[in-house]
């Protein structure tokens, strides 16, 4: 009897043992199968207007033939999806913004331009559209972090894009970059943002926006050497509709970078910024 009930504890142990070796088995597993599911996204993602063989900034417009025979590939696009329908006061601001521009013409006014004529921060969703913008994207597995470089003083504006599984804050307080929340899906990383502030532009041709914007941005790479983001804007108190831009921008040559630290405020009192002759 006694003979038995070993067998029997020792029988016992040995499934428990083996279950749970499966178990950590499945788990290994399971963690090895999300880790391969991350898509490759770190690099330095040009600037249109930031392009020369040696990868310095150049403040000329090279034009789109130049710049395609120095990259070896197009140049980044910002592309509207769609045409937004706004609400009569943020159709009245974007016309102003726009007023004696051509509709040809990508961009506003310059000195309408709350990031080139008052120095605030560019916009999460302008950060990521703008030809003027480079930034570097690094991956971590709490956070991925956007480090942004502009020909016009904007050298400091970092977004950190939360992946650790968390939500946002109650009550948030509207802030220059929001609060950012993401996850992996397939070959992208998708972005949640919410809780910016109503002071700039959602893109470099002038639409507005309220301090209910919300973004969500789908970051992957196009091919190995181009970053697609496209961002879904949903702004109910200045448009009737959701819409969507997306941008596409090449991979920064190989070797050194240097990152100029240029600092708005500076720009202005040497008379070198865009809009230095309004502030004389």
């Amino acid at each position: 009897m006694r003979n038995c009930l070993i067998a029997s504890t020792l029988l016992m142990l040995g499934i428990v043992c083996c279950f749970a070796t499966a178990c950590s088995d499945r788990i290994e597993t399971a963690g090895e199968e999300a880790a391969k599911t991350i898509p490759e996204l770190s690099g330095i993602w040009e600037a249109s207007f930031n392009l020369t063989p040696s990868g310095q900034p150049r403040f000329d417009l090279c034009g789109e033939p130049t710049c395609d025979e120095l990259l070896g590939h197009k140049l980044p696009e910002d592309t509207t999806v769609e045409e937004p329908q706004m609400l009569p006061w943020a159709e009245e601001k974007y016309k102003a913004a726009r007023e004696g521009v051509p509709e040809t013409i990508p961009f506003a006014r310059e000195d309408a331009n709350p990031w080139f004529s008052a120095c605030m921060p560019a916009s999460p969703s302008l950060l990521m559209l703008s030809g003027f913008i480079a930034f570097e994207l690094r991956q971590f597995p709490d956070v991925v972090l956007l480090l942004f470089a502009g020909i016009t003083g904007s050298d400091h504006e970092v977004r950190r894009i939360y992946v650790d599984g968390r939500g946002h804050p109650p009550d948030l307080r509207p802030t220059w970059m929001g609060h950012s929340i993401g996850r992996y899906e397939g070959d992208a990383l998708v972005v949640d943002t919410i809780g910016i502030n109503d002071n700039r532009w959602i893109d470099d041709q002038g639409h507005p926006h309220s301090d209910a914007l919300h973004l969500v941005e789908r970051i992957r790479r196009a091919d190995q050497k181009s970053l697609e983001v496209e961002v879904t804007i949903d702004d109910p108190k200045a448009y009737k509709k959701s819409w969507r831009k997306k941008s596409v921008r090449p991979l920064a040559l190989s070797g050194p970078r240097f990152w100029e630290d240029v600092n708005c405020e500076e720009l202005l009192q040497m008379g070198t910024h865009y809009s230095a002759e309004s502030k004389k």
